[in-house]
C-alpha cells in the first residue's frame, strides 16, 4: 500500500512539476509576444537627456536642459508625426543628474516635465521607454559599488512612484550603457568584476521597481549587459533576474566608421560586416529570445554623409536580420542619425522611416 501510495505521490509531483515548467514557459512567451506588439521604434535622442549646461550658465533654468543640445521642446504633434509615420514606440532617454541635489532627490521641476513629455507620447498612443541615460555619477567604480548601489537604488524609487499608476505601455529601463567610463575597457565586453557590477545593479533596479506595487508589479522592465555591449562576452555574462517581464536592451553600430564617424567610410557592403552583424542577431536570438526572455536592439542608426542608397542598403539589412531572428530595433534619432525634422514634423528621410516600419520588408 505503501509504495502505491508513494508511486502516486511521485506521479503528482511529476505532474506538477511539468505543469509548472508549462506555465513559466507561457509566461515568458507572453513577453515576447508583447514586445512584438511594440512594433518598431526611434529615440527622442539629444533631449531629456542633454547635460553640462550649468557648467556654462550657473544660472540656467532646468527647463532650458531640454533645449541645450540643439533640439526643440518635445511638444505633442512631435509624438503624432512619429506615430503617423508607422512607429509603435518611443524610446525617451532622459538624465536626471544635473536635477539631483547632494541626497539623490529629484527635482519636482524635472519629474513634471519628464512626466508631462511621457503623457504626451502615450496620449499618441506609442509605447514609450524611460531610462537613465548619461549619469557620470553611475560611473562603474568597483570601489564606490555599494554607494553607487544605495544612489541607484533612491533615483529609482523616485521613478517609479510618480510611475507607479501607468499602465504597461510605459516601460522602464535601468540604465543605458552601463560601463567603467575613460579606461581601455569601456567600450569592450568589460571585466567580470564590471559585469557583476552591471548584473548587481540589474538586480536592484528590478527589485526597486516591483517594491513600489501598482502598475510597477507587472510593468516590463529593461536591463543592459556591460556598455549594452552586443558581443557575446558581454552578453553571456548578464545574469536574468528571476521575473518573467524583463527584457535584454543591446546596442549596435556596425560598421563603426560607417556608423558613426562623419568622417568615415560612406560604403559598408563586405561580406565581414555582413557576417559580423548577423552573427550578433544570432547571438541574442541563442542567448536570449530562445529561451523566451525578449530582445531590443535600443539604439542603431548610421549618420548621413550624403550617402542615403547606402544607408537605405544597410538598415534593410540590419531590418532583415532583426526580424528572421525575433529582435525589435528603435532607431538613434538626433544630430547626423536625425530622420523627423522636429521642427516641422516632417521626415528627412522618408524612405529609411519606410524600410524601419514597413514590416512586410
Amino acid at each position: 500500500m505503501r509504495k502505491k501510495l508513494a508511486a502516486g505521490m511521485g506521479g503528482l509531483i511529476v505532474l506538477f512539476c511539468l505543469a509548472g515548467a508549462v506555465f513559466m514557459t507561457a509566461y515568458k512567451t507572453r513577453a515576447l509576444r508583447f514586445v512584438s506588439q511594440m512594433g518598431p521604434g526611434i529615440n527622442l535622442g539629444n533631449t531629456l537627456d542633454a547635460t553640462g549646461l550649468r557648467e556654462y550658465k550657473p544660472d540656467a533654468d532646468e527647463l532650458e536642459y531640454e533645449t541645450y543640445w540643439g533640439n526643440p521642446k518635445a511638444d505633442a504633434e512631435t509624438f503624432l508625426a512619429i506615430k503617423k509615420a508607422g512607429f509603435g514606440t518611443v524610446r525617451i532617454p532622459v538624465t536626471w543628474e544635473d536635477h539631483l541635489d547632494v541626497s539623490y532627490q529629484i527635482s519636482d521641476v524635472w519629474m513634471d516635465r519628464v512626466q508631462e513629455v511621457v503623457d504626451m507620447a502615450l496620449a499618441a498612443d506609442l509605447y514609450v521607454i524611460i531610462d537613465l541615460h548619461h549619469e557620470e555619477w553611475l560611473d562603474l567604480k568597483t570601489e564606490r559599488a555599494q554607494e553607487i548601489r544605495g544612489e541607484f537604488a533612491v533615483v529609482w524609487e523616485q521613478i517609479a512612484a510618480r510611475f507607479r499608476d501607468y499602465d504597461e505601455t510605459l516601460l522602464f529601463e535601468a540604465v543605458n550603457e552601463p560601463r567603467l567610463r575613460g579606461g581601455e575597457v569601456e567600450w569592450t565586453s568589460g571585466t567580470e568584476e564590471l559585469r557583476a557590477m552591471v548584473n548587481d545593479l540589474n538586480a536592484v533596479f528590478v527589485e526597486t521597481v516591483r517594491a513600489s506595487g501598482g502598475g510597477n508589479r507587472t510593468r516590463y522592465l529593461l536591463i543592459s549587459p556591460y556598455a549594452g555591449n552586443c558581443g557575446t562576452e558581454a552578453m553571456q555574462g548578464l545574469v536574468i533576474p528571476d521575473d518573467g517581464r524583463l527584457i535584454v536592451s543591446v546596442h549596435m553600430y556596425t560598421p563603426y566608421s560607417f556608423c558613426q564617424k562623419e568622417d568615415g567610410e560612406k560604403v559598408w557592403d563586405n561580406a565581414g560586416t555582413r557576417e559580423q552583424v548577423e552573427q550578433a542577431f544570432f547571438e541574442m536570438y541563442r542567448l536570449f529570445v530562445e529561451r523566451h526572455v525578449p530582445v531590443i536592439l535600443t539604439e542603431f542608426g548610421c549618420v548621413d554623409k550624403g550617402n542615403t542608397q547606402e544607408r537605405l542598403a544597410w538598415t534593410g539589412y540590419y531590418m532583415e536580420q532583426a526580424r528572421r531572428y525575433g529582435i525589435s530595433c528603435i532607431w538613434w534619432d538626433c544630430g547626423g542619425y536625425a530622420l523627423l525634422d522636429r521642427e516641422n514634423k516632417t521626415w528627412w528621410f522618408p524612405e529609411i522611416v519606410e524600410v524601419l516600419t514597413n514590416e512586410q520588408m
